[in-house]
């Protein structure tokens, strides 16, 4: 009995041990003003992550308004009327990771803080909702419109292929669709915005009623709420925000164009298909096909076109999905002697392989572990776990959705990855994008 004991014993000491999901806890609650709140309290580190997440982005833009909640990210980053100079103050109190970004559905400002300073942290962040505009002048926003002008040539105009993506997001949303000119926006219509434009946008979109705060950290949840209440409940709710509800128009055939691009050294070509919104049941399938095919130096293209064939100096595949609908993508950048023709003809036999003969399940279980673990490890910061609960609280009203969201992917079948590329990849409605070097051939339009 005992020398069967031993065996039983050794036998599951043997047996691999699987690490739990990450279990995030939180409470969500709302200000009499309309503020979303999400408290996750973490105390192994003393630090506190601020997350404040505005339901405003490309999709509220208006034609020849294009860049305007790119163009407040960096307004809102140039003083109040109680702070002057945030990021001085930020450093001052030892804070890491601030800043904002701009998406094509959201606005974000975030910041970590030492936990002692959590209160400066939210009264920075309560003056940027509360208290901009009685400082917003000519001399604020012709600064702000010349940095934002900058930063567009310096991350699409005088970047290699930079001009190709940007005209992805024409040929996808062209007018009036509020995605056009993608969140950065056209230099000329953010040069025109004046202050009364900009006044105006600020009223109708930052307000507490649109926008969602989350502390993920070492704090005290009794003590934070007394603290949000002090600084955010008083700031007046704007008016209420209409959800933008304008498709994308479908992709009807296939488009084929060939950009010339100053900057690029070697052809590069992408195929390009109309795709899905947030947390669509399609996404996961979509994401794990994206990793088969790109993810990677075993992935399928990588094999194909960089080692085996060698015709390739990179390849990628991607699947974003936005509020209006996003865009899958296939691509690949050429080595030196070979062409975009090549480029395309591989990357069509790789997309005609997986919906002819599927993929293999080694494959998919490689992606979905690739993917899933990603996101597990992401979530052990603070900053990027606070993201998180104001996406999942953004698309879904539902901060506490990431054991769901891994159940997603870890149900993806090799067969639903042949489903989504026979569905959403057709071959007879698409873009195709060429770019070559200037001057290597004349471009043409469809």
């Amino acid at each position: 009995m005992l020398r069967r004991a031993l065996v039983v014993a050794t036998a599951l000491c043997a047996m691999p041990v699987l690490a739990k999901d990450p279990e995030l806890k939180f409470e969500k609650y709302k200000l009499g003003n309309g503020l979303t709140v999400i408290l996750s309290e973490d105390h192994r580190l003393p630090q506190v992550a601020v997350n404040v997440w505005y339901h405003v982005g490309a999709a509220n833009q208006t034609p020849g308004r294009s860049g305007f909640a790119h163009l407040f990210e960096h307004m809102m980053f140039s003083g109040t009327k109680h702070a002057k100079d945030f990021d001085t103050i930020l450093e001052q109190i030892g804070a890491s990771g601030m800043n904002g970004s701009t998406s094509f559905d959201r606005t974000n400002y975030y910041e970590t803080v030492p936990s002692n300073e959590l209160p400066t942290a939210l009264w920075l962040e309560s003056d940027r909702m509360g208290f901009l505009l009685p400082t917003l002048d000519e001399q604020k926003l012709k600064i702000q419109r010349d940095v934002v002008s900058n930063e567009r040539h310096q991350r699409i105009d005088n970047v290699p292929y930079g001009p190709t993506q940007q005209r992805v997001c024409d040929l996808l949303y062209p007018l009036p669709h509020p995605y056009f000119e993608c969140p950065i926006g056209g230099i000329e219509e953010i040069q025109r915005a004046s202050l009364d434009d900009v006044r105006d946008f600020f009223r109708r979109y930052y307000g507490p009623n649109n926008a969602s705060l989350v502390l993920v950290g070492d704090f005290d949840s009794a003590t934070a709420k007394r603290l949000i209440e002090k600084y955010f409940a008083d700031i007046p709710r704007g008016p209420e925000v209409k959800k933008p509800d304008v498709k994308a128009p479908p992709i009807s055939s296939v488009v084929q164009e060939t950009l010339q691009d100053r900057l690029a050294q070697l052809p590069r070509f992408q195929m390009i298909w109309n795709g899905l919104v947030p947390f669509h049941d399609d996404e996961p399938a979509g994401d794990v096909l994206s990793e088969v095919l790109a993810g990677g130096k075993t992935s399928r293209l990588y094999q194909l076109l960089i080692l085996d064939k060698q015709v390739a100096s990179s390849v990628d595949a991607n699947n974003p999905a936005l509020g209006l609908g996003g865009w899958i993508q296939v691509g690949a950048t050429a080595r030196p002697g070979h062409t975009s023709a090549e480029l395309r003809t591989l990357l069509q036999q790789a997309i005609d392989e997986v919906k002819q003969k599927g993929v293999s399940p080694d494959e998919v279980e490689r992606a979905k572990l690739k993917i899933v673990a990603g996101e597990v490890r992401s979530v052990e910061r603070a900053s990027a776990r606070a993201d998180l609960f104001n996406a999942y609280e953004t698309w879904l009203q539902d901060p506490g959705y990431l054991p769901r969201d891994l159940a997603r992917y870890r149900a993806v079948t090799p067969q639903a990855v042949q489903a989504f590329a026979r569905k959403y990849l057709p071959d007879d409605r698409r873009l195709e994008l060429t770019t070559v070097p200037a001057g290597k051939q004349t471009a043409r339009t469809p």
